[in-house]
């Protein structure tokens, strides 16, 4: 019988098709060539329940996640997250935003990384190379908001059509500002495109069935159109004021298990 340090590396790449995240970091740890094997990362991750994203430690600056299947905690040495909101969760993918209204796309596993364009203007009252200029702790409020509570407010929604690791033609949609307002990216894009056709604040968007869903705060459903021009378009009949949709949307609430504040969202990863 063979020894296991005799394991052919395709091999051994598939035995980590089977493993969890906390498995594969322990598989990655037993040798040199294991290590390299693990980064390789050519496999799916096995199923498994969705972590939660914690915030940082405020000494090591290492993020904090907290595995529901093991009730165990992990501090990650994530440097790409240091001082970043998270705004958005999917495919296994973060949104983060930082004080100057930047963002990026980050597998926190695997480290690989897109950096986004700048996000649209938050109002046209407010100049974003502002950010630039002024400490996250400064005292200065814009519009009764301080600079932390503008990080957090520029995106309220981020999502994903497909995993990046799988299609390179990914298209990343966000709603952002005061109205919740629809834009997307896609990579070698310079910039957002902002959707057009809002009719007043939106609630939720959604990906199914390689379409983008629009809610608004109304009674109406709206998918978004890519050509000729990105717009929304809506669809199917209104629904009656006694159907109005609702939802749950991200809320902080203190886990006691977890033993600190954590974020729920409909769309783990």
């Amino acid at each position: 019988m063979a020894a296991w340090s005799d394991l052919t590396n395709d091999i051994l790449e598939h035995i980590t098709s089977f493993l969890t995240f906390p498995d594969h970091c322990r598989f990655g740890a037993v040798c040199k060539n294991w290590s390299l094997v693990s980064k390789l990362r050519r496999y799916p991750p096995a199923p498994q329940l969705p972590w939660l994203v914690l915030e940082e430690e405020e000494e090591t600056r290492k993020r904090k996640f907290y595995s529901l299947s093991e009730a165990k905690h992990y501090s990650i040495e994530i440097p790409e997250l240091h001082g970043r909101y998270i705004c958005g969760s999917s495919h296994g993918w973060l949104f983060a935003v930082d004080i100057k209204i930047t963002g990026i796309l980050i597998n926190p596993f695997t480290r690989e990384c897109y950096e986004l364009p700048p996000f649209p203007a938050f109002s046209k009252k407010i100049d974003i190379p502002l950010y630039e200029k002024v400490p996250s702790d400064d005292i200065e409020r814009i519009r009764g908001w301080t600079f932390e509570e503008m990080q957090i407010r520029i995106v309220f929604k981020a999502i994903l059509s497909h995993d990046p690791k799988e299609r390179s033609d990914f298209t990343a949609m966000i709603l952002f500002g005061e109205l919740n307002t629809p834009a997307f990216w896609r990579p070698g894009d310079l910039c957002w495109t902002i959707v057009d056709g809002q009719v007043g604040s939106m609630d939720d968007i959604v990906y199914f069935e390689e379409n983008f869903y629009v809610l608004p705060s109304g009674i109406q459903l709206y998918v978004v159109d890519f050509e000729p021009k990105p717009k929304l378009r809506e669809v199917g009949p209104e629904i009656g004021q006694d159907k109005k949709i609702s939802k749950f949307f991200s809320f902080e609430v203190f886990h006691p298990l977890v033993g600190a504040p954590v974020w729920l969202t409909p769309n783990p990863w």
